[in-house]
C-alpha cells in the first residue's frame, strides 16, 4: 500500500500530466489520468479517516483533553470594515472568523460577492495558504482580477485555485485533503454550480450540500465560505433569504447578505452569527479599506 506522502507526490505529477494532455487536446489520455487521480484521492481519504478514527475513551480522559485545548483559533480577513464586527465582545483583542465554521454569503447577481471573497483571500494569502473553488469565472477573468490583488511571491504561492471539483463528493474530498495539508480558509463560488448525484428533489440536494460542507468544516477545523444567491422574490417583500430551500440557514454558522441600495451603496448584513451571537449591519466603504492580514 502506498503511503500518504507517496500518493500526494503522485497526484502532483498526475495533475501536471493532465494539464499537458489538455494543452495538446489529448482527451483520451486526459480521461485516463483523471480516473487515476480520482482513485488516488479516494485512497488518501481512506488513509485520513483511518488516521483520525476516534477510539473509545473514558469521560476523565475526554475532559482532560478538552480542557488542555487552546482557544478556538480565529482568522482576520484584512477587511477593517468587517473585522471590527468579528469578535466575541467589544473589548476583545481577538478578531476574525472561527475555525469549524460554514459562512454563507448571499447577494444578487453583480452585487460583488466574488469581489469581497477575493479581497479576503488575497489578504489571507499574504501569510497563510487559502483555496478558492472558482466555478463562476473563466481563467482569463480570474487571472485579470488576481493580477490586481496578488502582489508578492507569497500571495502567488499561497493562493490555491480549483476549477474542476464541481461534484459534491469531489469537492468534499479535495477540501479534506487540502485541510490535512494545513489550509484553513476555503471559499466556493458558488453553490449554484455544485452538482449532487442522485434523484432526490432539489431541496434535498441543497440540504445535502450545506449539511456536508458544515460537517467538513467542523471535522477539519477550517473556515469555509459558500457564495450563494439571494432570493430576489423574497427581497421584494423586504425579506432576506437564500435562494432555494433546504436547511441552508440551519447549517450555516453565519449568514451574510449583500445588498445594493438605489444610491449604489453596498450593505452587508449578518442575520445569523453562531460564533459570537451578535448581529450587525455595515455599509461597505467605496473603495473598501484593507489592512495587512494579521491572523
Amino acid at each position: 500500500m502506498k503511503t500518504f506522502e507517496q500518493l500526494q507526490d503522485e497526484n502532483k505529477i498526475l495533475a501536471n500530466q493532465i494539464s499537458q494532455s489538455e494543452a495538446v487536446q489529448d482527451y483520451d489520455n486526459q480521461i485516463k489520468l483523471k480516473k487515476q487521480l480520482y482513485t488516488n484521492k479516494l485512497e488518501l481519504i481512506g488513509l485520513l479517516e483511518y488516521k483520525n478514527k476516534k477510539n473509545n475513551t473514558t469521560a476523565g480522559k475526554l475532559i482532560k483533553k478538552v480542557d488542555s485545548m487552546p482557544n478556538v483559533p480565529r482568522y482576520e480577513t484584512g477587511l477593517t470594515w468587517l473585522d471590527r464586527y468579528l469578535k466575541p465582545y467589544e473589548s476583545s483583542s481577538l478578531k476574525g472568523f472561527e475555525v469549524g465554521s460554514l459562512i454563507i454569503l448571499a447577494g444578487a447577481s453583480g452585487a460583488g460577492k466574488s469581489h469581497i471573497m477575493l479581497d479576503m483571500l488575497s489578504n489571507i494569502s499574504r501569510h497563510k495558504k487559502c483555496m478558492f473553488f472558482n466555478f463562476e469565472m473563466g481563467d482569463r477573468r480570474i487571472v485579470h482580477r488576481l493580477k490586481k490583488l496578488l502582489k508578492t511571491k507569497e500571495q502567488l504561492s499561497n493562493f490555491i485555485l480549483n476549477s474542476e471539483s464541481r461534484d459534491l463528493d469531489d469537492l468534499i474530498m479535495d477540501i479534506t485533503i487540502m485541510a490535512n495539508e494545513g489550509v484553513k480558509f476555503f471559499a466556493i463560488d458558488s453553490k449554484m454550480k455544485i452538482s449532487v448525484k442522485g434523484n432526490e428533489a432539489e431541496y434535498q440536494k441543497i440540504s445535502k450540500i450545506t449539511k456536508l460542507l458544515s460537517e467538513v468544516a467542523i471535522k477539519n477545523d477550517i473556515i469555509l465560505f459558500l457564495i450563494n444567491q439571494i432570493s430576489e422574490e423574497n427581497l421584494k417583500h423586504g425579506v432576506k433569504s437564500f435562494k432555494g430551500s433546504g436547511d441552508q440557514l440551519y447549517d450555516a454558522d453565519m449568514a451574510l447578505f449583500l445588498t445594493v441600495g438605489e444610491n449604489g451603496v453596498r450593505t452587508l448584513e449578518c442575520s445569523k452569527n453562531r460564533q459570537d451571537e451578535f448581529l450587525f449591519e455595515v455599509q461597505i466603504p467605496k473603495p473598501p479599506t484593507v489592512t495587512d492580514y494579521e491572523g
